[in-house]
């Protein structure tokens, strides 16, 4: 079974960017948590954990440690961006492995359908590369997203809940095709169900008659009791 870790950045002491009374620790783990509600809900064949999931402080080298020693299949590292400029780009190791290319592939496909429905584009080449230490320090493909800046326009779209539930399920989508997930069987009967009872008749052939309406109408009936 493959291991998924998602990495909300930042956390703790470390707030990370912050602007337009946004913090990014608290933005990233919003997004790495719709990412495990979306995978739960529609894909099987993976076990999954947080590096974390309340707000604690990690070190950079313990994160990676955490998905070296499960031994994960894939590692993801979200994040906001700084500094005043716009869009949506990713980070892959400078040099990545050929999987770990195709990881960042899937994730900024299903990215960038998303972010341009909301109205925001790619922040230059999307496919970036950098030596940052959890794509050096991890073992498995790994890829660190930066979903817009907090300090420009995009902030409209970072208090825009929907948009951050939208990304996430697009992050999550994109590793479930790089993993190939079987999805989930569709329940049967969707949502919530209701017993109907018809009430108490005069006489048997009340009753059946009311029943064979029933049926006619319906393509069912359960049974008769004598009260």
């Amino acid at each position: 079974m493959v291991k998924i870790i998602i990495d909300p950045g930042h956390g703790g002491k470390d707030p990370g960017a912050v602007r337009n009374g946004l913090q990014e620790k608290n933005l990233v783990l919003r997004i790495s948590k719709y990412m495990e509600e979306y995978l739960r809900a529609n894909y099987t064949g993976f076990q999954l954990a947080l590096t974390r999931s309340t707000d604690v402080f990690i070190e950079l080298s313990k994160r990676a440690d955490i998905a070296n020693k499960l031994n994960a299949d894939v590692f993801i590292s979200n994040h906001v961006n700084a500094g005043g400029g716009t869009g949506y780009e990713s980070f892959i190791y400078t040099t990545p492995s050929a999987k770990t290319a195709s990881l960042q592939g899937y994730v900024n496909s299903e990215a960038m359908k998303i972010a341009g429905k909301f109205g925001l584009g790619a922040h230059g080449d999307i496919n970036k590369r950098g030596n940052l230490a959890v794509l050096r320090e991890t073992n498995m493909p790994a890829v660190l997203t930066e979903i817009g800046f907090i300090d420009s326009k995009d902030a409209a779209l970072l208090k825009n809940e929907q948009f951050l539930k939208e990304m996430a399920e697009a992050y999550a989508r994109g590793i479930a095709k790089f993993l190939e997930l079987p999805a989930k069987k569709a329940s049967p009967v969707q949502g919530k169900k209701y017993r109907l009872y018809t009430g108490t008749f005069a006489s048997k052939a009340d009753a059946e008659a009311a029943a064979a309406k029933i049926k006619k109408d319906y393509g069912y009936i359960t049974y008769i009791r004598e009260e």
